[in-house]
């Protein structure tokens, strides 16, 4: 059946676009990933469409991927491509300044630009259980360099915290690809669609507390896929993720994916089960120790963590309640399976990766009888089954999990999971179309519409948004 997935691919991308150019005429509070192309002015919303849909043409493909092809970067993986890497990932910087967010109408993002320079000591926020170091980083940024410096706010420290992880997720992602494609088209295509999906956004001067966690996710990904090669030891990805974690909680929900990338470098012989044990428990809780004790020498301990700092967010809820919600509580917006909640999480995925979640349904539908087949080596398949598990606890998280503000405010809670699972898309798509001119024709079209929906999700934050 993979002679299917090219043509699924190009009708989900033309449906993108029917659906981008017909923004207008739909409800902004239904469909609200793709409102932001109606921010556009018509004629340029509409060109940028029929612009990309023309790659679907053979030969427009074929003229496209040569120009491409004619670039340095990516053809292989010697120390000139540092220099293309390096010169793209400080180009990307300056993308992500000129285009920063000009607002703050999401999630805690106002509150965090009041409470952690408020005057009063009592007040301010230094310390906090629901994004520890984050917070904290951030906080003393402002306290003791941006404010005494040049009398800069939090915002700005964010905006600057923000591009920096930005330019370096840019550099760890093309030097992945470099590894992850065999060669310059798959490098490409892999590549690609992680560095087109709305996630993106969180690097464009984004203030809250999600772009350090995408950067430490990535991180884990490629030490991960070190270990699985038996390169490096477990030690690594574990210390990356539970470093992680102490940038926000929410990434521990992806342990089981390394709990099981423990197991498999038990089997290959990388590990004895002894040393892995140690690694497992030991490294998590002296990470996790050292930030309690951070936080029980700024007087927010333990009784914060159980009191005002709980996880769960405003009333402590951490799930979606099953079938009911309390009506007297602003913080439940609806049931686990009501078509509203269905909705929104549809929304979400759309707008964070539009081609992410579908991608991965089409190969599993393509190559259902044989997924293993897709891989030359264990080292490739066992890499491909820990982004699965990963993503799957990351997207399952993203369904249970009981948003505060709703899911199109609390979209940046789960952005980061795009980058997991669009990897995961990436990898499992090069390795799944064995003919060059098919991948090239389907892989090109995906990162050019994907690349139109977050261009345009962008340019519409750099104005003040009349429509949350």
């Amino acid at each position: 059946m993979n002679n299917h997935l090219p043509s699924l691919i190009q009708i989900w991308g033309l449906i993108l676009l029917t659906l981008h150019v017909a923004a207008p005429a739909l409800p902004p509070d239904t469909m609200w990933s793709l409102w932001p192309y109606a921010f556009l002015p018509t004629w340029l919303a509409w060109s940028g469409a029929c612009l990309m849909a023309t790659l679907t043409l053979p030969a427009v493909n074929r003229l496209v991927a040569i120009s491409l092809s004619r670039l340095p970067l990516f053809r292989n993986q010697d120390r000139s491509q540092q220099f293309y890497i390096s010169l793209i990932t400080l180009l990307g910087g300056g993308l992500f300044y000129m285009a920063r967010l000009s607002h703050l109408r999401w999630g805690d993002g106002y509150f965090l630009t009041l409470l952690l320079p408020h005057p009063d000591p009592t007040v301010r926020v230094i310390y906090n259980w629901q994004a520890p170091l984050t917070v904290m980083l951030h906080q003393r940024m402002w306290q003791f360099v941006a404010d005494p410096l040049w009398g800069g706010s939090v915002a700005q420290v964010y905006a600057v915290i923000s591009i920096g992880a930005g330019m370096l997720f840019v550099y760890l992602m093309l030097n992945f690809a470099l590894h992850l494609g065999r060669d310059q088209l798959e490098r490409a295509i892999i590549a690609g669609l992680v560095l087109t999906v709305g996630s993106m956004q969180l690097f464009f001067g984004y203030v809250e507390n999600y772009t350090l966690i995408s950067v430490g996710l990535l991180i884990s990904m490629i030490v991960g896929w070190l270990a699985l090669q038996g390169r490096i030891q477990p030690f690594w990805p574990i210390l990356a993720l539970s470093v992680t974690n102490c940038f926000h909680p929410s990434t521990v929900f992806l342990w089981p994916g390394m709990l099981w990338l423990m197991l498999r470098c038990y089997q290959r012989g990388y590990i004895r089960g002894a040393d892995g044990l140690v690694q497992l428990v030991i490294t998590p809780l002296l990470i996790g120790g050292s930030v309690f004790t951070i936080m029980e020498m700024g007087g927010h301990g333990l009784n914060s963590l159980t009191g005002a700092d709980r996880p769960g967010g405003g009333d402590g809820i951490w799930f979606v309640p099953l079938f009911a919600i309390d009506p007297t509580n602003p913080w439940q917006r609806y049931s686990m399976f009501a078509p509203a909640h269905l909705l929104d999480w549809t929304n979400i995925h759309l707008l964070i990766s539009p081609f992410g979640l579908p991608l991965i349904g089409f190969i599993a539908l393509t190559v259902l009888r044989s997924p293993r087949a897709m891989f030359a080596t264990i080292q490739e398949r066992d890499f491909a089954e820990f982004l699965a598990l990963t993503s799957l606890m990351y997207v399952g998280l993203t369904f249970v999990w009981n948003a505060d503000y709703g899911g199109q405010k609390d979209w940046d809670l789960f952005a980061p999971s795009a980058f997991v699972y669009t990897l995961l898309a990436g990898y499992c798509l090069v390795r799944a179309m064995p003919h060059r001119a098919e991948l090239r024709q389907a892989g090109l079209f995906a990162i050019a519409v994907s690349l139109l929906h977050t261009a345009s999700w962008i340019f519409a934050n750099t104005h003040y948004l009349p429509h949350d």
